[in-house]
Formats: C-alpha cells, sequence, structure tokens
C-alpha cells in the first residue's frame, strides 16, 4: 500500500478514534460517506460551546471498552518516575493506547491546576508543548480541550524553543516513544484544520486545536479501515478484481496480467461454487446461551447493561456490520467437538457463532472439512458471502488454500 493511501487510512483511524460524527451529529461539515468518511475538514464554532465547570476531566477524558472498564486491563496505569519527575503511561503500550492514556492524564493535569504540559519522547531528542487554553462543554459527558500547541526538536544546547512561549517557568513532564508523541501530534494537526481561523486561539508561534476523548475504534469502523483495496502487485489503489476469486484486487491489467502466472495457483473460482446457507447467532457478552465461551473481541464491544450486567433479549441482538457488501470473503471456523462452531472474518467486524441445531447437516459438513483439510483439526478457512443480517453462504466445494496471511 502506498504511503499516500497508509496516511489517509491513519487520518480516518484518528477520527473514527474521536467519534467524530457522533459528537458532533449536527455538523453538515462532519456529515459520512456511505463508507463511513468524513466527507471534508469542517470547522467546529469553539467559542459557541459552553464552558465545562466539573472537575472531573480525567474521568470525562476516558473511554474505555467494556473489557477494560469491567477492570481486566488498566490502560490508565500511570508511571511517575519520581526522579525526574516524568510521568507517562506504561512504556509497552502501543502508540494508540498510549495516546488514549495520556489524554486522561492531560486532563487530571488540568484538574490539578497545571494548564501548560511538555510531551517528551524518552530519547529525548523531541518534545510538545501544550497548553489548555480553554476547556468546552460538548455535552454532559463530553468535554473539550481548547489547546495550543507546538513540537520542537532539542537545540544542541539542550534546549526546546517552546520554553520562550511558556507563561510558567515550570512545566509538567509528561513521557512517552518517539512513535506515540508523533502520533499525538498528528491528532492535533489534523484537529487544527478544523479550528476556525477567525477564533482568536491561534498566535505568531502557537498553533490551535482541541483534544476530544479518544478511545477504541468501532468494530464496524475497524472493519472499514482494515479494508485492504490496494493493488496486490503494486500497492496503488485498486480499479478491479479478479473476476473468478473475487478477491484479489489489481489497479490495471497490466498488474493482472503480470500476476496471473503467481495468482493462478490459489485461485478458486467461486463463479462455478456451490453455496450453502449457515444461520448464525449475535455473539454477545456471555457468548453462547449455555456460556460455552466468549472471546475477547465480543467482551469488548457487547452491549450489555453495564448498571444490571444483563444482555440483550432474543430477537434484540446487534446486526453485525458487513462491510464485504455481496462480495466473497474469508472467515474462519474454529471448531473442538461441541455443539458450536466459532466463526469469524479477518478483521472481527463479524465474529459470531454457528449452533448445530441450526443446521445439524451443515455442521457436520464442516466439522469433516475441520478434521480433514483444517489446521490441527480444529480451524479452516473458508469462501463466504453475507447473504442476511444473520445468514452466510459458504463455498465449502471450493476451500482455499490454509496458508493464509491472516
Amino acid at each position: 500500500m502506498s504511503d499516500s493511501l497508509l496516511s489517509k487510512r491513519l487520518d480516518r483511524a484518528l477520527d473514527a478514534a474521536q467519534y467524530l460524527t457522533q459528537v458532533f451529529p449536527d455538523n453538515p461539515d462532519f456529515a459520512t460517506t456511505g463508507t463511513g468518511d468524513v466527507v471534508k475538514t469542517g470547522t467546529i464554532g469553539l467559542v459557541n460551546l459552553p464552558t465545562w465547570t466539573e472537575k472531573n476531566l480525567k474521568s470525562a477524558l476516558r473511554r474505555q471498552t467494556l473489557k477494560e472498564s469491567l477492570g481486566m486491563e488498566d490502560i490508565e496505569r500511570e508511571e511517575r518516575e519520581r526522579t525526574t519527575g516524568k510521568i507517562g503511561p506504561p512504556p509497552n503500550l502501543d502508540p494508540f493506547h498510549t495516546l488514549r492514556s495520556l489524554i486522561p492524564i492531560l486532563g487530571e493535569e488540568v484538574d490539578g491546576g497545571s494548564k501548560e504540559v511538555m510531551v517528551e519522547d524518552a530519547e529525548p531528542s523531541h518534545a510538545m508543548f501544550i497548553k489548555v487554553a480553554e476547556v468546552r462543554k460538548l455535552d454532559d459527558r463530553t468535554p473539550l480541550l481548547v489547546v495550543q500547541f507546538r513540537l520542537d526538536g532539542k537545540s544542541p544546547q539542550g534546549e526546546y524553543a517552546f520554553w520562550n512561549y511558556a507563561s510558567t517557568g515550570r512545566l509538567t513532564g509528561l513521557q512517552c516513544s518517539t512513535r506515540s508523541l508523533m502520533l499525538l501530534h498528528r491528532l492535533l494537526s489534523l484537529n487544527s484544520g478544523r479550528v476556525p481561523t477567525d477564533s482568536g486561539y491561534k498566535t505568531a508561534h502557537l498553533k490551535a486545536s482541541f483534544i476530544l476523548p479518544v478511545g477504541p475504534i468501532e468494530k464496524a469502523d475497524i472493519a472499514r479501515l482494515t479494508r485492504d483495496l490496494s493493488c496486490a502487485v503494486c500497492g496503488k489503489q485498486s480499479k478491479t478484481r479478479c473476476a473468478q476469486c473475487q478477491s484479489t484486487h489489481y489497479c490495471s491489467p497490466e498488474c493482472q496480467k503480470g500476476d496471473w502466472a503467481i495468482h493462478k495457483k490459489t485461485c478458486n473460482k467461486l463463479s462455478k461454487a456451490t453455496w450453502s446457507a449457515m444461520p448464525f447467532g449475535s455473539t454477545s457478552l456471555f457468548g453462547i446461551e449455555d456460556g460455552a465461551f466468549v472471546s475477547s473481541q465480543s467482551l469488548s464491544s457487547a452491549r450489555i447493561n453495564t448498571t444490571t450486567g444483563t444482555k440483550p433479549k432474543k430477537g434484540e441482538e446487534e446486526v453485525p456490520p458487513n462491510e464485504h457488501g455481496d462480495n466473497p470473503f474469508l472467515i474462519k471456523a474454529q471448531y473442538n467437538g461441541s455443539p458450536h462452531m466459532m466463526v469469524y472474518d479477518r478483521t472481527r467486524a463479524l465474529e459470531t457463532y454457528f449452533n448445530r441445531d441450526d443446521n445439524p447437516t451443515l455442521f457436520e459438513q464442516i466439522a469433516e472439512l475441520v478434521r480433514e483439510k483444517g489446521f490441527m483439526g480444529m480451524k479452516i478457512y473458508l469462501w463466504a458471502k453475507r447473504t442476511g443480517d444473520f445468514e452466510l453462504s459458504l463455498a465449502l466445494d471450493k476451500v482455499p488454500n490454509q496458508n493464509v496471511p491472516w
């Protein structure tokens, strides 16, 4: 995939993590396309928003999965270096989790009266100065930090230029990895373009931006963001795909022709496949009705009443998103001898189960394929098409090569 496509995908992921179209539902500038992408940059009338008056920014800026909120994964652990005065998230977190952890920590500092912070990488070679100018209120649970920021490299004398623009002689220091610092800078730069030029927050030396709560990306957005529609040969944006297997994408006839010698070895002619309907259920927090299993993904995204801990009633399950349309795609079926078979796609936008009682004949056919052709007799990759809210069609007579990048 080209650098430009990766760059756009990163920005789309940051928009999804801020739930931009959800927190600004009435702003036409943040309308979305059919694929969920923000149509254009848009601006926000920051000065028209009311002031946030609550002293709970740390918790208000936190967005967690159900799994995290139950205490099974605490991304809010703060590692305080007493000798250096540095504060930051655990160093082993990936950049996205670090970003999610830094923002509530910033809120805690504001609650404590410190509105100017320095976020420095671990080298240290770069640091970003962030000044919280105001805290505005989108709704009762969503604050918006209006900030001014600047990223600087350390001078040969070991100093940063932004010291000249800090209003206090002492800054609270936060520390993270270089990649995490660059991701934070990208988020602020992305939102900077959404601040009106006449807002009065930008200065000659500091850019204006805003910070919203950043949380886990929802399943439907993950599915949309991880669809790889780049050319299998050169990585450019694809314009066509193999007409026989419908799974390999190309940008031009030249690339497709050049790839045929390799692709024909694995190309399954799905146009001649026999498709069998497979009903599936909607995975809840409690997994199967009898609690046979529960996956980490379903646990983190299931919709339950967090007060009572109750699961949805029969018939009220959320319909899993369909990111594939009517196109064939690969699923993984896992079977351990129980009456339930776990089924999911690459992105886990679809993660569900197939119950033997719903179609005993088909269940046994898949179980036999798992035993004969699957990995260690426990799982198998199959071609599928989405044919209903809670139904797939499987091409059991066109089992793909099991050496699948997943």
